[in-house]
């Protein structure tokens, strides 16, 4: 994971009127989506793992210094069978787009904003998975 991927996106975050006509077959049907239906998920983790520099990261890690701040991205890993004999990793993580995060942007630090972002996608797991397999 690079620092800070997509923060500095001016993409319009989808709202759910956008989904309102949507059918759920229609979003499992499209490739660009990943469907894992809640049985099939045997655990879930949420992680913050410690960052990499990379020479080429050089004008990131001095804009953190600058700004004080570190570009935290919060991680996740889900583990889901495929089959009875095939159990397969997904990893993916959660980051605000830029109009959800330019609001915020004025009022909280950058840590705080990748953070609460972090757990409220963590918070929807918990509430439709079953508990035992969630953790953070």
């Amino acid at each position: 994971m690079s620092y800070g991927t997509a923060l500095i996106t001016d993409v319009e975050p989808k709202t759910l009127q956008d989904y309102e006509q949507t059918r759920m077959e229609t979003l499992a049907a499209d490739s660009a989506n990943i469907t894992v239906s809640h049985e099939a998920v045997n655990s879930l983790a949420m992680k913050k793992e410690a960052l990499k520099p990379r020479k080429y990261d050089f004008f990131v890690r001095l804009t953190m210094r600058l700004q004080k701040e570190e570009f935290q991205v919060y991680d996740f890993e889900m583990n889901c069978r495929q089959s009875a004999n095939s159990e397969t990793m997904i990893k993916f993580y959660t980051v605000p787009l830029g109009a959800y995060f330019k609001l915020r942007r004025q009022t909280q630090t950058r840590e705080t904003i990748l953070r609460e972002y972090a757990s409220d996608a963590l918070e929807i797991f918990r509430k439709v998975l079953p508990a035992l397999i969630v953790s953070s």
